[in-house]
């Protein structure tokens, strides 16, 4: 300490306190990354430019550059534990590229909407979480099977797949309050998400068997007798498919049995995906039976995807929902998603 007055003073005291924290902060900063484990932070921001047809009594023609859900942020990190064990833990968000109002407060100021929060712990054979959960149901066949899933084109919510009101349920939304589990041995996998704090315990229960270019699985969801916006909920839903890939090609089927109380609608999806060097070509087929409580549609997808890279791609196609009530939907695509 005597030094430090001697070479100068007050000033010379000040510039050697500068240099004292400055190291000490750099030093934090490098020993962070190391008693935190591994941590990424990863996202996507796509957008499309969208010629959209829509003819019921009168026709109407609407051109637009939309997100359509895809634009996301996350974090998530990682510790080794030791004995095979690691320890787990995300958050992810969804923030609209195109016009920055993916969750908007009273104020109207862009904000991020909340998709996955998780804690969890990780062995070789089993995963437990708990949080805000990818949703068994969801995450089995469902949007997996669709490369167009989050773009216009997608099936869910056009007639090729369930999207009940309460999305979490379903193909586009989270499990809230939930404890998951995943795990298996071998070609088989088993994933179950169980919300202990809804009024009748809801949950999502999937099994699946993979081997040599062939998946089968079954899944299940069960709302409990939840109470949403004021009003009690009862939805479940079943749903049988597979997949089968050679070369570069794989056929998806999904046929799903849904019961919301007053109908019981079905719903069944059919893909075909041609893979030759960075192009992937797709052609979707799919029905929706309303059972008499909404439109029974048809559903026909033709499209592209082009990877530039692992994370560019471009993609464009064509949609057309047909609905028995004359009601019809034309969808023409061109987008550009970047992936980090």
């Amino acid at each position: 300490m005597t030094e430090i007055y001697a070479g100068g003073g007050l000033e010379s005291m000040k510039k050697n306190l500068i240099v004292i924290a400055a190291g000490t902060i750099l030093t934090a900063a490098v020993a962070v990354p190391t008693l935190a484990g591994d941590v990424i932070v990863y996202g996507a921001v796509q957008a499309e430019l969208v010629s959209i047809d829509h003819q019921l009594a009168v026709s109407e023609d609407e051109v637009d550059l939309v997100d359509n859900a895809r634009g996301r942020v996350g974090i998530k990190a990682s510790e080794d534990l030791g004995n095979g064990w690691k320890g787990l833990a995300r958050y992810e968000f969804e923030a609209d590229t195109t016009d920055n109002t993916a969750g908007t407060d009273s104020s109207l100021n862009a904000s991020l909407t909340a998709r996955e929060s998780m804690v969890g712990l990780k062995g070789r054979t089993v995963q437990i979480e708990v949080g805000n959960l990818r949703s068994a149901y969801k995450y089995t066949g469902g949007t997996r099977y669709d490369p167009f899933v989050a773009t216009t084109l997608e099936a869910r919510g056009n007639g090729g797949m369930s999207d009940p009101s309460d999305s979490r349920f379903g193909h586009r939304g989270f499990h809230k309050e939930a404890v998951g589990i995943k795990g298996g041995g071998g070609p088989v996998k088993a994933r179950l998400t169980y919300g202990p704090s809804e009024n009748d315990g809801s949950y999502t229960l999937s099994l699946k068997y993979n081997q040599g270019g062939v998946e089968a699985f079954v899944a299940i969801v069960d709302s409990g007798d939840l109470v949403s916006g004021g009003d009690k909920v009862n939805y479940s839903a079943t749903k049988l498919g597979g997949a089968f890939k050679a070369g570069g090609h794989k056929v998806v089927l999904q046929y799903e049995m849904t019961d919301e109380g007053a109908k019981e609608p079905t719903y069944t999806f059919l893909g075909y995906n041609l893979r030759a060097g960075r192009n992937t070509f797709v052609i979707e087929f799919a029905m929706l039976d309303s059972d008499g409580g909404g439109r029974d549609t048809d559903m026909l997808v033709v499209g592209a995807i082009h990877k530039f890279s692992k994370t560019t791609r471009v993609f464009g196609g064509f949609r057309s929902s047909d609905a028995d009530n004359n009601e019809q939907e034309d969808v023409i695509t061109v987008g550009l998603r970047k992936d980090f």
